[in-house]
C-alpha cells in the first residue's frame, strides 16, 4: 500500500519571516561528487555534465553557522562540456585528471559518483539573490 501525500505542509516557523541563510564563505573546500548526469543546454544545444558536489559540515569554517546547512552543502557544477570537439575533449581530460576518473574514448558520467576533489567556491547573484557556485575543480 502506498502512502498518499497530503496537501498541507507545516513548517517550524511562519515562512513570511524567512530570510536567506548565510552563504558558505568563498574559498577552497574538499568535496565529494555525489551525482552526475548528462544534460543539454537550452541556450546552445550542447551536451554538458551536471555534477553535484557535496561539502561536508566538518569542512565548514569554524565560524560558519552549521544550522544553515546541517547536512552539508550541495552545489551543482555545470562547466564540463561533453561535446566531441578539441576544446570539449581537453576540458573533459582536465576534469577527469582533477577527480582521478579514468579516461578513454567512451565515458560513463554515472561512474564519476564517489570521486573527490577540491572545489573553489565563490559567490554570484542570480535573480537578485546571492548564491554559492563552484568556479573550479582541482585534485583533492
Amino acid at each position: 500500500m502506498t502512502e498518499e501525500m497530503v496537501s498541507i505542509v507545516e513548517f517550524s516557523s511562519d515562512i513570511a519571516s524567512a530570510e536567506a541563510p548565510e552563504l558558505l564563505p568563498e574559498g577552497s573546500y574538499p568535496a565529494q561528487l555525489i551525482a552526475s548526469e548528462v544534460k543539454v543546454s537550452n541556450n546552445t544545444g550542447n551536451k554538458y555534465a551536471a555534477l553535484t558536489f557535496h561539502i561536508n559540515v566538518n569542512d565548514f569554517p569554524a565560524d560558519f553557522p552549521v544550522e544553515n546547512a546541517p547536512d552539508g552543502v550541495k552545489i551543482i557544477y555545470r562547466r564540463v562540456s561533453l561535446e566531441d570537439t578539441p576544446n570539449g575533449r581537453y576540458g573533459l581530460h582536465k576534469f577527469c585528471e582533477a577527480v582521478g576518473a579514468p579516461m578513454s574514448s567512451r565515458i560513463d558520467v554515472a561512474e564519476w559518483q564517489g570521486y573527490e576533489a577540491t572545489v573553489e567556491v565563490a559567490h554570484s547573484e542570480w535573480n537578485g539573490e546571492g548564491r554559492t557556485e563552484i568556479t573550479s575543480v582541482a585534485s583533492a
